[in-house]
């Protein structure tokens, strides 16, 4: 597992997990940069995704990776965390939510994933809890694919960072 703070756009990964909501609005933090820097129809591309199914809080959606296919990137994966745009989400949510789109990621057969602060970006979830939460998954399947865990975030990245660093110690002893 790598710890990176920086920009998740600039991911240097085959796949990608960014939050999203189940109508498929994204004006606002981490999913409106991936959307802009995306460019290339992905907005109605998620449109789209989320009109042909019913999407429930906790589940996901993908779609391409649009002009990010230029980085490297082959499908980003919107983790269900809000109904609305502008609902809150909980821990239980994110904890939840994140174990079932990176159990989607490796049945899909890619090896190498960037994950972000889910649920941090409005904030309304604590990024030291959320690091946590995230860690935690991404451990589960540390052995299965490569976990980049990116976002710009500081208190997110620093506290995921020391978290990671704690698991590494405790299984090189």
């Amino acid at each position: 597992m790598k710890v990176i703070l920086g920009d998740i756009c600039y991911p240097k990964s085959e796949a990608m997990i960014i939050p999203a909501n189940t109508k498929g609005i994204v004006s606002k933090g981490v999913p409106a940069r991936v959307v802009k820097a995306g460019l290339s129809g992905l907005t109605k591309e998620i449109r789209q995704s989320v009109s042909d199914r019913d999407i429930e809080v906790g589940q996901c959606f993908s779609t391409g990776p649009g002009r990010l296919n230029r980085r490297g990137l082959k499908r980003i994966y919107h983790a269900v965390i809000k109904r609305l745009q502008d609902d809150f989400s909980s821990i239980h949510l994110i904890n939840k939510t994140l174990d079932n789109v990176l159990q989607e990621v490796v049945r899909d057969g890619y090896k190498t994933v960037a994950v972000c602060g889910l649920g941090i970006d409005v904030g309304n979830l604590d990024p030291k809890t959320v690091a946590r939460i995230t860690v935690e998954n991404c451990n589960r399947y540390d052995e299965r694919i490569e976990i980049t865990i990116i976002d710009d975030n500081k208190e997110f990245i620093e506290e995921t960072d020391f978290l990671v660093k704690e698991i590494n110690n405790v299984s090189t002893k």
